[in-house]
C-alpha cells in the first residue's frame, strides 16, 4: 500500500479499515432470527451469533435459540466436521417448547425451516465487555483452562469444583471436617431421578457412608439426602468459598445460583451475591475470579419468548402467543479427542408467567444437509435420510451412499442426555418430513400435535431434503409441568461422526461426560514454556509442571512425554522432537511406546526450578514460526493417548531480518513489526532498566526494515487505534533499519490489547500496515 496521502486521508482510511476489521471479527448486524421494533424488549440486548471451535466440530449458535448458519455468514459454518474440512452438516436447528396454557396449546420455536421463526429474543445479562467477542453484553464466555482464544474471544477462567481464588478457610468452611476443600461435602453421588449405577432402581442410596442396597458400592446413587444444595446433582454440594464468583453478576443472570427457588431480584440475597450490580459477587475486590466452568469453551446466554408478533421474523399463520418463559442456554465444547466430536447444550426453562404450564414437551428441530466440501448446497440438501435410534434417544441424519458423493463426509445426530425424569420414563416422538412435500407443521396446534404424539416415524423412505424433530415429555403426567417460578432443566447433545457406528461411540461419550459432571479423562496440563528468539534460531524452554498432573477420572499421575511442534504459515504442524519416559505401558499403548527418554539439555533459573531446553536451528531471517509444546499421557482405555491441546497454547515468533544493503531507502514495503502479534512479553525485553522506581522491565515493539535515515523529521512513524485515534509518533533518525517503541501513548498511557495501525512516511512516500497486541 504505497501512496502519497494527506494526514486526514490517512485517518479516514484507518477508520474505514477499522470498520472492515469489525466485520471480519464475525459479528453481524442483521439476522434471520427475531427483529427489533421501536420499543425494545430489553434495550441493552441485541441478537448475536458465536462459534464453538475448540474441538473437531465448528458449530454456530445464537443467543435466541437457533443453531446453524442459515444466513451463510462469511467465515462461519453451521456444523462443520471435521473442523476446517469445509464439510457442513447443518442448515438450521433450534429448540421448540410447547405447553397447554389454560386449555390452549402453544409452541414457541427458534426456527422451523427455510424462513425461521425467531420467537425468542435475547436478554441482557450484563456481561463483562472483555469476557466476550466485543462489546456486546449478551454472552458470558467461560473456560476451565483458557483466558483468550483466537485473539478475539476473552474468557472468564475458573473451574467448577475448585477454589480458584484460594479463599477457603478450614475453621469456617470445612463442613465435613475432613480438613480438605470439598466440592461435595455431604458425600452424595449421582443425579436425582437417574439410575446412576444401572441396577434398575433410581436414587436408592442414602448419603450415609453405607452400602444401603447391598451392591458393594457406597452412596453411588443417592436420594435427596445427598443433595444439600437441591440442584439435582448429588455429586456437587460445595463448601463455602468454592465457585462463589462466576462470570457476570449473579444478581442479573436469570439463574437461581443459591438453589433456594428464587432468582435474581426476587431473591433477598440476590442469589448469594453480596454486591448486586457488580461483577464482584463475593466482595473480595476481584471480579469473576472463582468460576464454575466445566468446559474448555463454554458459552452462556439467556432469551425469552415474551415478545409481540412484530418482533417475530416469520410468525405462524395463527400468530405468536408467548408462554411466558425465560430460557438460559449454556453450551460446552472440549478439545480432547474422545469429546471433540460433540457439543453439549444445557437449557434451563423458567416459567415467569402467572399461570402454570402443563403438558410441556421439549423438542429439537433440525434441517440438516450433509454437505461435502465443494458440493453445491442444493445438491447436498436433496440426498439425505434420517431415522430414530431408540436405544440412545437420538435422531440421526446421514447421506445417500449411492449418489455421486458416495457415503458423504459423515453423520449428524441430536441426543437427549438428561431430563428431570428417567430417560426410560419419557414419551418420545420422532417425526421426519420432506421439505419439497410440504410436510412442515405451521400452526401452534399442528406443532404441538407433532411434539406430543409419541409417534416414531420410520427411516426416510427415499433420499430427499428431510427435516427431523425429536421431542420428549414425562409419560406418566402427559408431559412436564412448570409452575410459576419453577425451572425445567434439559440437557442435549449435537453430535458428529464418520459413520453410524462412530456416532454411536460419540453419543456414549456425550452421556458419560454429562453423568461425570462434564468431566472425562484428561490430558496432562499444558507445559509452561517460553520461546527465545535469536538471529537464525530459537530456544524453546519449558517447565516440568505437566509431569505432576493427575487425571481427574482415573486418579493417576500418568504423564508420559512431550512433543515440540512447529508450523510456518498455512503448512501443517510438524513434530520437531518427541521425548518420553523409558518404561513399559499397559496393553494397546505399549506398541507406540518409543522410550526415547527425557530431554538431556536443561537450565536452572533458581535453586529448585529449571527449564528443559530444545534449540530449533537454521531458521530463515524474516520468517515467522509458530510453536507449541505438548504433553501426553500413558493412555486411557476407551479414550486413547491424551495430549494437551494446541488451541490457546501456541506462540508465534519472527526471526529478525538482516539489514538489506541492496534495497533502496524508499522501499517501504519491507517495513514490518516484531513481534506481531505482541503477546505480553518477549525475550528482547528481558534486559532490565534502572529508573526512579527501581529496576523495571520496559515493553518493546520493534519497527524493522526502515530507511537508514539520520535527518530529523524525514522518517515519521505514527500509530493509530482501530477507531482512528492518533496515539503516538516516532521520529526515526538513528541511521539504522530498526527502532523500538515502549507501547505508551503521547499522554504516557500504556496501550491495551487490540488491533493497531501504523504509518511510515519517508521522502514523500507512504506505507501503512497493522499489528496486534495481546496482554
Amino acid at each position: 500500500m504505497k501512496n502519497k496521502l494527506s494526514y486526514l486521508a490517512i485517518l479516514a482510511l484507518i477508520v474505514l479499515l477499522g470498520a472492515a476489521a469489525t466485520v471480519e471479527a464475525r459479528r453481524v448486524t442483521t439476522h434471520r432470527g427475531p427483529v427489533r421494533s421501536q420499543d425494545d424488549i430489553d434495550p441493552g440486548a441485541r441478537t448475536d451469533v458465536i462459534e464453538h471451535d475448540i474441538g473437531n466440530v465448528r458449530m454456530t449458535l445464537s443467543n435466541y435459540g437457533e443453531v446453524g448458519n442459515p444466513n451463510n455468514l462469511p467465515g462461519m459454518a453451521g456444523f462443520e466436521f471435521p473442523i476446517n474440512s469445509g464439510n457442513d452438516f447443518l442448515f438450521s436447528a433450534g429448540v421448540w417448547i410447547g405447553a397447554d396454557v389454560n386449555g390452549v396449546r402453544l409452541v414457541s420455536t427458534a426456527t422451523d425451516g427455510d424462513d425461521g421463526t425467531g420467537e425468542y429474543y435475547p436478554m441482557n445479562i450484563v456481561a463483562n465487555p472483555f469476557a466476550n467477542t466485543g462489546t456486546n453484553p449478551d454472552w458470558h464466555l467461560s473456560s476451565k483452562s483458557l483466558e483468550v482464544f483466537d485473539d478475539d474471544r476473552f474468557f472468564t477462567m475458573g473451574a467448577k469444583d475448585f477454589d480458584d481464588d484460594d479463599d477457603w478457610r478450614m475453621a469456617e468452611d470445612d463442613l465435613n471436617g475432613d480438613t480438605e476443600k470439598s466440592s461435595n461435602h455431604d458425600g452424595g453421588r449421582g443425579l436425582i431421578g437417574f439410575d446412576d449405577d444401572d441396577d434398575g432402581v433410581t436414587d436408592e442410596e442414602i448419603a450415609d457412608g453405607q452400602d444401603d442396597d447391598g451392591d458393594l458400592a457406597v452412596d453411588e446413587d443417592t436420594d435427596d439426602s445427598g443433595d444439600a444444595n437441591h440442584d439435582g446433582n448429588c455429586s456437587y454440594d460445595p463448601e463455602s468459598h468454592i465457585d462463589e464468583d462466576p462470570a457476570g453478576d449473579m444478581a442479573r443472570d436469570f439463574i437461581d445460583n443459591d438453589f433456594d427457588g428464587l432468582v435474581d431480584a426476587e431473591d433477598p440475597d440476590a442469589d448469594g451475591d453480596c454486591c448486586p450490580g457488580f461483577l464482584d459477587d463475593d466482595g473480595d475486590g476481584n471480579e469473576d475470579e472463582d468460576g464454575v466452568a466445566r468446559g474448555v469453551q463454554e458459552y452462556f446466554c439467556a432469551y425469552t419468548d415474551d415478545i409481540q408478533d412484530d418482533y417475530v421474523a416469520d410468525p405462524d399463520p395463527d400468530g405468536h402467543s408467548p408462554l411466558g418463559i425465560i430460557v438460559t442456554q449454556r453450551t460446552y465444547a472440549f478439545p480432547e479427542d474422545y469429546a471433540a466430536d460433540f457439543i453439549l447444550l444445557d437449557y434451563r426453562i423458567r416459567n415467569v408467567s402467572p399461570l402454570p404450564l402443563r403438558n410441556v414437551f421439549i423438542a429439537l428441530f433440525a434441517d440438516p444437509d450433509i454437505l461435502a466440501q465443494g458440493e453445491p448446497g442444493d445438491a447436498a440438501s436433496l440426498d439425505d435420510f434420517n431415522y430414530y435410534d431408540p436405544e440412545r434417544l437420538m435422531a440421526v441424519h446421514f447421506d445417500d451412499v449411492n449418489d455421486e458423493d458416495r457415503e458423504g463426509p459423515g453423520v449428524f445426530a441430536m441426543r437427549v442426555v438428561k431430563t428431570p425424569v428417567a430417560l426410560d420414563e419419557l414419551r418420545v416422538s420422532f417425526r421426519n418430513f420432506e421439505r419439497a412435500a410440504g410436510g412442515d407443521p405451521e400452526t401452534n396446534s399442528a406443532k404441538y400435535d407433532r411434539i406430543s404424539s409419541g409417534d416414531i416415524d420410520p427411516l426416510s423412505p427415499e433420499a430427499g431434503d428431510w427435516r427431523m424433530l425429536i421431542s420428549f415429555g414425562a409419560e406418566a403426567t402427559d408431559g412436564f409441568t412448570i409452575r410459576p417460578g419453577e425451572t425445567l432443566p434439559i440437557t442435549v447433545a449435537f453430535i458428529a461422526g464418520d459413520d453410524t457406528a462412530d456416532i454411536g461411540v460419540n453419543a456414549e461419550w456425550a452421556l458419560a461426560m454429562y453423568l461425570n459432571n462434564f468431566q472425562g479423562p484428561s490430558a496432562p496440563e499444558p507445559p509452561e514454556y517460553v520461546v527465545d528468539v535469536y538471529d537464525d534460531r530459537t530456544r524453546i524452554r519449558w517447565r516440568s509442571n505437566s509431569e505432576e498432573s493427575i487425571d481427574a477420572i482415573t486418579g493417576l499421575r500418568d504423564f508420559e512425554g512431550y512433543h515440540i511442534e512447529r508450523k510456518t504459515g498455512q503448512t501443517e504442524w510438524q513434530t520437531l522432537v518427541e521425548y518420553d519416559l523409558i518404561n513399559e505401558l499397559e496393553g494397546e499403548f505399549e506398541w507406540q511406546n518409543f522410550n526415547n527418554g527425557m530431554p538431556t539439555d536443561s537450565i536452572w533459573d533458581t535453586d529448585t526450578s529449571f527449564y528443559y531446553v530444545y534449540w530449533d536451528m537454521n531458521l530463515i531471517p524474516g520468517q515467522s514460526y509458530e510453536y507449541v509444546v505438548r504433553a501426553f499421557d500413558q493412555g486411557v482405555f476407551g479414550a486413547g493417548v491424551l495430549e494437551s491441546g494446541r488451541t490457546g497454547n501456541t506462540q508465534a515468533v519472527t526471526i529478525a531480518k538482516q539489514a538489506d544493503t541492496t534495497a533502496t531507502d524508499t522501499d517501504l514495503s519491507k517495513v514490518y513489526v516484531f513481534p506481531n502479534p505482541y503477546k505480553g512479553s518477549h525475550a528482547s525485553e528481558a534486559i532490565p532498566k534502572i529508573g526512579e522506581a527501581g529496576i523495571e522491565f520496559v515493553r518493546k515493539l520493534y519497527f524493522r526494515g526502515l530507511p537508514t535515515n539520520k535527518e530529523p523529521g524525514n522518517c515519521m512513524i505514527r500509530i493509530f487505534s482501530l477507531a482512528g485515534d492518533y496515539l503516538a509518533n516516532i521520529d526515526h533518525m538513528n541511521g539504522s533499519e530498526q527502532t523500538d517503541w515502549d507501547l505508551r501513548t503521547r499522554s504516557d498511557q500504556e496501550i491495551v490489547s487490540g488491533i493497531y495501525y501504523y504509518t511510515v512516511e519517508y521522502n514523500g512516500e507512504f506505507f501503512m500496515d497493522k499489528f496486534v497486541v495481546i496482554k
